[in-house]
């Protein structure tokens, strides 16, 4: 199925830049006529997407490269809060996925700044943009 080659290399595309079109991407999946298809699709783009911002959160991990004091100490309050509170993480990563706020970019680099198990971030994610993209779909006017 061509539309769903085109739904994965543009959920790839979509995770992996900083900027925003993966709302207009999982929008355009409305345009498929069959339902099954569009499920198909939105699954697809998800997969896609997905994997883009596992590349973040692997980026994220090699915060152990930064040795800017400043940075440094950030980063070490950071993983101590959320080792404090690892069942809020989940909740902010889901809230992230879903609804973006916080940026789900910066969520997922976060994730993997703290070492939030990669399973956790991966079903969290593909959950979360999931219901967002299939919402978009479902009902145009929530991007606006």
């Amino acid at each position: 199925m061509l539309e769903a080659a085109g739904a994965f290399v543009a959920g790839v595309t979509s995770g992996l830049l900083p900027i925003a079109f993966a709302e207009a991407s999982a929008l355009g999946a409305a345009a498929v006529p069959d339902f099954t298809h569009r499920a198909i699709v939105l699954v697809v783009f998800t997969v896609g997407h997905v994997g883009g911002k596992a590349v973040w959160y692997f980026l994220g991990t090699q915060e152990a490269r930064v040795t800017h004091p400043g940075l440094r100490r950030r980063l070490d309050q950071a993983r101590t809060v959320v080792s404090a509170h690892p069942t809020a993480s989940i909740s902010v990563m889901l809230a992230s996925a879903t609804i973006s706020t916080p940026p789900f970019h910066l969520t997922a680099i976060a994730a993997g700044i703290v070492r939030a198990p990669l399973g956790m971030f991966l079903i969290t994610a593909f959950i979360g943009r999931l219901v967002r993209f299939s919402a978009i779909a479902a009902v145009p006017p929530l991007i606006f």
